[in-house]
C-alpha cells in the first residue's frame, strides 16, 4: 500500500486511516515517497517501533541526475514551470537517511540503488523481494504488461513547462493522450552527458556518509554516476521546433482548453449529457474541485463505454473502475478504466467490488431496479472517501409508468429510501432516533455532509475527514 505521510497529523491518523494499526499481521509493508520528510515528526519513529518488535527501512535512490530529470518532468506536469534549472530537490541522501540511522539504528537500513549491474538477478523486482527478506515472492508474483507512469518526451516535457496554470497543464496531459504527440525526439535527458556527470560528480562529493550503509562500496560505484552511454541519442534540445510551436497552438484553439464535463460527455454520447438527461453540468457543480486529483471513480453501468470515457477525460489524473453484467463490455478497459463483471442484485459482488475501494466518487446507472439500487447504496456507501461523493441516477424509476417494470417486488422505492435518510441528516436534532427502525441509516447519517437532488438523480456527500 502507499501512504503519503502528512507531518501535520498524528502518527495513528496517518497510518489509522490506511490499515488497522492493531493488526497482528506478521508482515507489514509500508511505502510512500513522503516518507523521507517524516523526519521532522519525532513522533513517527516512536509510532512506527509501536508497530512492530522489528522495523527496517529500505530506501532505493536514483543516480543525482537522473533523479533530477525525473524530478523535473514530473513536477512540470503540476506545477512548476520554466526550464530543469528550476528544478529542486533534497540531494544530500546521507541526510535524508541520518535520522533514520539515529532512530532505527544502521543494522535496521537498507540502501539500494536504481542500479541493474546491481540488482539481484537483474531485475528490480527480485531486488526489492530480496531486500523486503522475501525473495521467493518475485517469482510468484503475476506482472502486469503494462507501463505505468511512463515518461513523456522532451518536446512533450518542454510544452508542459511553459505553462503556468495546474489546470492548463493537466488540460495538456489529456490532449497528449487523445492527440499523441509526433514522436521525433529520442533522447531521454535534457542536460548534456558532460554536464551530468560533473553534476555527478560534485553530489558525491557530499554523499561520502553512504559508503558506511553501502557495505563501504564507492558511492560512483553504488549509483553508476560515471556511465556516459546512459542517453545514445543525445543531442541538445531545440526548443524552437516548428512541430512543437503547432501542436501547442492547435491545443489552445482546441477543446481541451474549455471543455465541461458535460462537453465531454457530448463528445462521447454518452446519455448523461445535456443532450438527453443532463446530468453532468449538475455534476460539474460538485466535482469540479476533484477534477485534477488522482480520484477513483467507480461507475455501475457500463453500457456503449461512453460514460466511462467521459469520466477519464475529466479526471486527468483518475482510475475508472466500470461495472456491467455484460462481458462484452471488457472491450471498454484502457490503461485508467479497469472493467470489472458483477452483478449489483447479488450481495456478493458488490461487496467484491467494496474490496477494490476505497473511492472518491461512484455512480450507479446500472439496472435502476429499487432492491438493486437499494442494496447497491448500502453495500458501497461506506467504501466512499471523505469528501466524496455518491451519486444514484434514474431515480425516477421509482415514479408514475416506471413503477410496474422496476419496482423489482419492493414494498419501498429507492427515492423513497434516500428521502428517509435525508430526513434523518436534516432533522435529527429534533427526532427521536430511538425510535428509528432502519440501524444501517443511523448508523450513516452522521456522516453525511448534505443530499441533494436533481431531476433523475440524487447525490450524497460524504462528510470531509475531521
Amino acid at each position: 500500500m502507499a501512504l503519503d505521510y502528512d507531518v501535520g497529523r498524528s502518527f495513528e491518523s496517518n497510518f489509522g486511516r490506511v490499515f488497522d494499526i492493531n493488526s497482528d499481521c506478521d508482515t507489514l509493508l509500508i511505502s510512500g515517497e513522503e516518507f523521507s520528510r517524516a523526519n521532522t515528526q519525532p513522533e513517527f519513529f516512536a509510532g512506527v517501533r509501536s508497530l512492530a518488535e522489528e522495523v527496517t527501512a529500505i530506501f532505493y535512490f536514483r543516480r543525482f541526475d537522473h533523479l533530477l530529470e525525473r524530478v523535473y518532468s514530473e513536477s512540470v506536469k503540476e506545477y512548476l514551470a520554466g526550464p530543469i534549472e528550476n528544478a529542486q530537490y533534497q540531494l544530500e541522501f546521507y541526510e535524508i537517511l541520518r535520522p533514520f540511522v539515529e532512530h532505527l539504528g544502521p543494522e535496521n537500513i537498507v540502501v539500494r540503488p536504481y542500479n541493474q549491474a546491481l540488482w539481484a538477478d537483474g531485475s528490480l523486482g527480485q531486488d526489492f523481494c530480496t531486500a523486503i527478506r522475501f525473495p521467493y515472492l518475485w517469482p510468484a508474483l503475476s506482472k502486469t504488461q503494462d507501463r505505468i507512469n511512463e515518461s513523456l518526451s522532451r518536446p512533450a516535457t518542454y510544452m508542459l513547462s511553459m505553462l503556468k496554470g495546474r489546470d492548463e497543464k493537466q488540460r495538456l496531459l489529456a490532449c497528449f493522450n487523445t492527440v499523441p504527440f509526433e514522436h521525433y525526439d529520442a533522447a531521454k535527458f535534457f542536460r548534456s552527458p558532460e554536464f551530468r556527470l560533473e553534476f555527478n560528480i560534485d553530489h558525491a562529493r557530499v554523499n561520502t556518509g553512504l559508503s558506511t550503509l553501502i557495505g563501504g562500496m564507492g558511492v560512483d560505484e553504488f549509483l553508476d554516476l560515471s556511465n556516459c552511454s546512459d542517453d545514445p541519442d543525445w543531442s541538445p534540445f531545440d526548443s524552437s521546433d516548428q512541430r512543437i510551436a503547432a501542436y501547442l497552438e492547435n491545443f489552445r484553439r482546441s477543446p481541451f482548453m474549455h471543455e465541461t464535463l458535460d462537453s465531454i460527455g457530448q463528445r462521447y454520447g454518452t446519455d448523461k449529457s445535456s443532450a438527453q438527461n443532463n446530468f453532468l453540468t449538475f455534476y460539474d457543480r460538485f466535482l469540479a474541485p476533484l477534477r485534477n486529483k488522482p480520484v477513483k471513480l467507480l461507475e455501475i453501468g457500463v453500457l456503449d463505454g461512453g460514460s466511462v470515457r467521459t469520466w477519464q477525460d475529466y479526471f486527468h489524473n483518475g482510475k475508472i473502475v466500470g461495472v456491467d453484467i455484460n462481458p462484452e463490455v471488457k472491450k471498454f478497459a484502457t490503461g485508467r478504466i479497469q472493467i470489472e463483471v458483477a452483478d449489483q442484485s447479488k450481495a456478493q459482488d458488490l461487496d467484491a467490488l467494496a474490496e477494490k475501494g476505497p473511492f472518491d466518487v461512484v455512480v450507479d446507472d446500472g439496472s435502476h431496479i429499487w432492491p438493486h439500487q437499494i442494496l447497491t447504496f448500502r453495500r458501497l456507501i461506506n467504501v466512499v472517501r471523505p469528501g466524496g461523493f455518491y451519486i444514484i441516477e434514474d431515480l425516477d424509476t421509482s415514479y408514475g409508468k416506471y413503477v410496474p417494470h422496476y419496482h423489482g417486488g419492493a414494498t419501498e422505492s429507492a427515492a423513497a429510501y434516500i428521502q428517509r435518510l435525508a430526513r434523518l441528516v436534516v432533522g435529527h436534532r429534533v427526532l427521536n432516533l430511538e425510535e428509528e427502525p432502519d440501524p444501517f441509516q443511523k448508523s450513516l447519517f452522521s456522516r453525511i455532509d448534505f443530499i441533494t437532488f436533481y431531476r433523475g438523480a440524487a447525490l450524497i456527500k460524504i462528510k470531509d475527514q475531521a
